[in-house]
């Protein structure tokens, strides 16, 4: 069951003051981004913070794995002189689409074995049910 307090019981971390750090994270990364300016902070540093801090947030790792794929292939230039944009992004976005594929699998899987088990408990049921006292 799902507790008001807690919308996501799988995600262990809904410490409210880390939430609000995370917020937080996320208006210093609005303020100071300035795409396509070289160096690391802005290449790098400020959206891996953006992403941890989106994460902490969310819960929801399918999603910014997702996002995080199509904003590095987006960004990908394997031409260009800067090394995140001609090695990282790409390496990010592969990464993180083998993320999504591996997670999707995991999910497809599980809800198989869920519905097996359902039939299982149907045809079980039915067998008792036909069978004379």
């Amino acid at each position: 069951m799902v507790e008001p307090s807690n919308p996501n019981p799988r995600m262990g971390h809904t410490v409210p003051h880390l939430r609000l750090l995370a917020l937080i994270g996320l208006a210093v990364v609005f303020i100071f981004y300035q795409p396509g300016a070289p160096g690391l902070l802005h290449n790098l540093l400020l959206p891996l913070v953006a992403l941890l801090s989106a994460w902490y947030i969310t819960g929801s790792l399918v999603a910014i794995a997702l996002a995080v794929m199509l904003l590095s292939l987006a960004h990908a230039d394997r031409d260009s002189a800067q090394f995140a944009e001609a090695v990282l992004y790409p390496a990010l976005g592969l990464l993180a689409g083998a993320i999504v594929a591996v997670a999707l699998a995991l999910r497809f899987r599980a809800a198989m074995l869920r519905r097996r088990a359902q039939r299982e408990i149907m045809r079980t049921r039915d067998d008792a049910s036909q069978d004379p006292p």
